[in-house]
């Protein structure tokens, strides 16, 4: 029977039997049975019997039209919910092998893939794997920016300021949207920061606070950043004067109050001493800390 099907299909098969064997998973019901039994677990939060029955429908139906969602869902629950980052990845990596020949489809599983090897600190391999989202884009541009922003992200992680200035440079040029384009704009003033180019720092940020209807979340940390280059400069009374501007907004006022006490005070700029990869998001959720004076850079990284 096994001829009948394409090569990956069959090794995927045989990865996904290792791993029913392994968890001492029950017979299958049959495709269709198994599908609804997955769906209906996982709706309404049974998630480990849904990772059952996804498994056993990916194993009795091998042609199944409905193995995108399994596969997607099975990596969720490893990752998301029992931990298990290393069955995700090896879920994943077998997905991507079953959907190789269709891009569309294996985009958002390289994608997710991606994102799995960065949150384990393998940037070198995330980077690796979100270079095949490129391959498999086929020339959209929503998804090549978005994967050529993630690049860039952990390669200046890694220490390349350049191929990240480089990828952000062309992400910028294909984002789709005004929030994806203020996002990529916020990682390349970072970046020019972490590189001591204050004025393509300045340059660039400007140029995000001139987007019309840029989030505003990100027009806040930007001012922040802008701040940290007037300092950086000598401009004192500028930095002063744009931390003031966001005094009553920013996510965590006594950090503003820091800032302002200690504007002129360091050797070094606050916005590349401590800064770590994750983006916008992660500066939004830090900025409740006294420590986001200190930024983001690290620029080391585990995997160079």
């Amino acid at each position: 029977m096994l001829q009948r099907f394409p090569a990956t299909v069959c090794l995927c098969a045989l990865v996904l039997a290792g791993f029913l064997t392994g968890c001492g998973r029950g017979a299958s019901q049959g495709g269709e049975v198994d599908l609804k039994l997955a769906r209906d677990a996982y709706d309404n939060g049974y998630l480990l019997e849904a990772e059952t029955a996804y498994e056993r429908y990916l194993q009795a139906d091998p042609q199944g039209g409905h193995r995108l969602e399994a596969w997607t869902r099975l990596a969720d629950i490893c990752s998301g919910v029992l931990g298990d980052s290393n069955k995700a990845i090896s879920l994943l990596e077998t997905a991507t092998l079953e959907y190789a020949a269709r891009p569309k489809e294996n985009w958002p599983l390289l994608f997710r893939l991606g994102e799995l090897y960065e949150r384990r600190g393998q940037r070198r391999k995330a980077v690796d794997i979100w270079a095949r989202c490129l391959d498999t884009a086929n020339g959209d541009a929503a998804r090549i920016a978005q994967a050529q922003l993630r690049m860039a992200v952990a390669e200046r992680a890694l220490g390349k300021t350049d191929r990240a200035v480089d990828l952000l440079t062309r992400a910028e040029a294909k984002a789709p949207e005004v929030a994806f384009k203020s996002k990529v704009l916020y990682e390349l003033a970072q970046t020019y920061a972490l590189a001591w180019n204050w004025p393509k720092t300045e340059e660039t940020l400007n140029r995000l606070r001139a987007v019309a209807g840029a989030p505003r979340d990100i027009q806040i940390m930007g001012v922040f950043l802008l701040a940290d280059a007037c300092e950086a400069r000598g401009d004192i009374p500028r930095a002063r004067q744009l931390l003031l501007s966001i005094k009553n907004t920013y996510p965590n006022p006594e950090v503003i109050v820091d800032r302002l006490a200690s504007l002129g005070q360091r050797n070094e700029s606050p916005a590349i001493a401590h800064m770590q990869p994750g983006g916008v998001a992660q500066d939004l959720r830090d900025a409740g800390s006294a420590n986001v004076k200190m930024r983001r850079v690290r620029a080391g990284a585990s995997d160079r």
